[in-house]
């Protein structure tokens, strides 16, 4: 039986967008664990499938689907192992999930864990953004990981506006995005994940080399 096959040059390239509100849909979410491939190491990390269910604009990038990688970042004091750091993609992602899933939890305060497979099949709001490393050209699109919330509890539905949409999130919910990392945050991880992406033309969703030094805290 023989299989289809695609070459590198054959893939269509990576949606690069920018919006303000989309309604997403997490149509897969998987968690992976660090590796080593030719003598680098690839940090783990949560990989999710989006799909634009509404982009809340005249429609022309629903159905567009996308991967979204967080990754697990070093300890800051050199020891081994990986950890979720506050500040961070992966640090706003674990937030988001323990408010939204653990009833309001604040993820490094309360004594809380969260799965993030539990994302799978949620419908989420979020700003999206172009996918680069510094001054580089943009490789795809990501979400904003200060913006994510979950579209039933924010009780919206695809013909709200943007002002509708921002008057239906409660104070809690804005206060736990003012109080995370700040949109244009480079995390060196997600970075260095970009950057080999652009030049090695991977597919989405493959892993990608850690820096060689620790990033700062």
């Amino acid at each position: 039986m023989g299989h289809k096959k695609e070459r590198k040059g054959e893939r269509a390239p990576d949606p690069i967008l920018k919006l303000r509100h989309a309604l997403l849909e997490a149509i897969r979410v998987e968690e992976k664990e660090a590796t080593e491939k030719d003598g680098k190491q690839y940090a783990p990390k949560v990989s999710i499938w989006w799909e634009i269910l509404d982009d809340k604009q005249k429609g022309e990038h629903n159905t567009i689907r996308f991967w979204d990688n967080y990754s697990f970042v070093k300890p800051s004091n050199g020891d081994d192992g990986y950890l979720i750091r506050e500040g961070t993609r992966i640090g706003d992602l674990a937030a988001f999930m323990a408010y939204e899933f653990e009833d309001g939890a604040d993820y490094f305060e309360d004594d809380v864990d969260v799965n993030f497979e539990d994302l799978e099949g949620a419908k989420v709001l979020a700003s999206l953004e172009p996918r680069r490393f510094k001054e580089e050209p943009a490789t795809g699109t990501r979400t904003v990981s200060t913006t994510l919330i979950l579209a039933d509890r924010a009780d919206t539905d695809l013909d709200e506006t943007e002002e509708e949409i921002e008057e239906d999130l409660t104070e809690a919910e804005k206060a736990r995005i003012e109080r995370a990392a700040p949109a244009e945050d480079l995390d060196l991880t997600e970075a260095e994940e970009a950057q080999m992406e652009e030049a090695l033309g991977t597919v989405e969703g493959e892993d990608a080399p850690l820096p060689e030094e620790n990033p700062a805290a």
